[in-house]
């Protein structure tokens, strides 16, 4: 079992009402993946789309988020401001490292 970034870049209207709903998505994967959630960032590119990095502690947590998260009530308010999806991977993280 390897770490796995979820790497997520998406349009996004409004992202300072994205951040705001950023809390309670938080929230909902803590208490949904327990322990497989390891941390998430939110981004904004040079473009202006925004970037989206979630870090799970396997693939298999990473794609059943990926499957179920987008379609769940409790994160609706996150999930209906992301415009299109640009792209999205996810990675077996190889090395890592904290200041």
């Amino acid at each position: 079992m390897s770490m796995t970034i979820e790497y997520v870049r998406f349009a996004c209207a409004d992202p300072e009402q994205l951040a705001s709903h950023r809390d309670r998505l938080i929230s909902v994967l803590r208490e949904r993946y327990g322990s497989d959630f390891l941390g998430a960032h939110l981004a904004r590119c040079e473009d202006g789309s925004l970037l989206d990095l979630i870090l799970w502690a396997s693939p298999e947590a990473a794609a059943r988020a990926a499957k179920e998260m987008p379609g769940d009530p409790a994160a609706g308010d996150f999930f209906r401001l992301i415009g299109e999806v640009h792209e999205m991977r996810h990675a077996e993280v190889l090395h890592s490292s904290r200041q």
